[in-house]
């Protein structure tokens, strides 16, 4: 009997895959399968997951024909899951030793459908570790989340780390009961729309605070993370979900939705005309905040935040 499956998306990570998946296998009291997909990488990255495939028996690897995003491999690896639970994993990200044993306890002792941990953020410069604190209103450790208090966490400029970061544990028999797949126009914001579904559909989620995920941050500024299209499907899933939870939903929820919609669309602009500046085009950043003009703070912002970041590296 596998107890879990680890689902690992990978894409160009040649140099953090190993550590990645050697730290799933390390995984105590737990019998485990891991499956990488490849997302069409175009460096070594599907080389190094054959390699581990080749060396550790639990390692099944599946290669992408084309550049899909991380819902669309996720998507690939829950099919072929044989595990009672699946976790998700990211491909420059590690597990803590332990974790996944005792979230299966944690969520076994409180009937719970999917689990959540505290993360610790690691800055690859220096190997810093921190551990994050939650973007939730109260203690998330005292019941079952609700639909309200997990888009208020993931709002947009509310402190502490969106809950869509936390990477879940979750009971197969739910995903299959209720058909659960990651929404595949997203390549961002595709962790926080599964789980809201999950939500919408019962399913009981509870938090474990011990810090058992170890989130990698990158260098890249969001910039250059977020690309507009990408933006632009995450604010039409967000009110694809408003529509069609308008009348079984809080009027509060569907707000909040909305709202996040639109933050969505002005950080996008705001991202848009900084990388015009940038590229030394003020005419071009001009024409973005006219299109957009409730943008234009948000990119007052960042801006003087980017000038004190580059005076600081003086």
């Amino acid at each position: 009997m596998i107890q879990a499956t680890v689902i690992i998306a990978a894409w160009n990570s040649e140099d953090s895959l190993c550590a990645s998946v050697e730290s799933a296998l390390a995984q105590t009291e737990v019998s485990l399968e891991v499956i990488v997909v490849d997302d069409c990488s175009t460096d070594k990255t599907l080389i190094v997951a054959r390699d581990l495939a080749l060396a550790h028996p639990q390692v099944r690897v599946l290669s992408q024909q084309r550049n899909g995003g991380p819902a669309v491999a996720r998507n690939a690896a829950l099919a072929e899951a044989k595990g009672e639970w699946v976790a998700v994993l990211d491909a420059d990200d590690t597990f803590v030793s332990g974790r996944l044993a005792a979230m299966i306890d944690f969520a076994d002792s409180v009937d719970a459908d999917i689990v959540c941990d505290g993360i610790m953020t690691r800055d690859a410069a220096n190997d810093f570790h921190q551990t994050a604190t939650l973007a939730f209103a109260g203690d998330p450790q005292n019941d079952n989340w609700t639909v309200a208090e997990y888009i208020a966490g993931n709002m947009h400029g509310t402190p502490g780390l969106s809950l869509g970061y936390l990477k879940p544990v979750i009971r197969r028999s739910f995903i299959t009961k209720h058909t659960l797949r990651y929404d595949e126009n997203l390549r961002n914001g595709e962790d926080f729309h599964f789980i809201l579904d999950a939500l919408t559909n019962g399913a009981a989620i509870r938090f474990r605070a011990e810090p058992g995920y170890v989130y990698s941050v990158g260098h890249e500024s969001i910039s250059r993370r977020l690309n507009a299209d990408h933006a632009t499907a995450l604010a039409r899933a967000d009110l694809a979900f408003a529509a069609r939870h308008a009348e079984d939903l809080d009027p509060h929820c569907i707000a909040m939705m909305q709202k996040r919609a639109q933050s969505t669309l002005d950080l996008s602009s705001a991202e848009q005309a900084l990388a015009a500046l940038r590229d030394r085009r003020p005419l071009r950043a001009a024409r973005v905040l006219w299109r957009r003009p409730r943008a234009t703070g948000r990119f007052l912002r960042q801006l003087a935040q980017a000038v004190t970041n580059r005076l600081r590296r003086r």
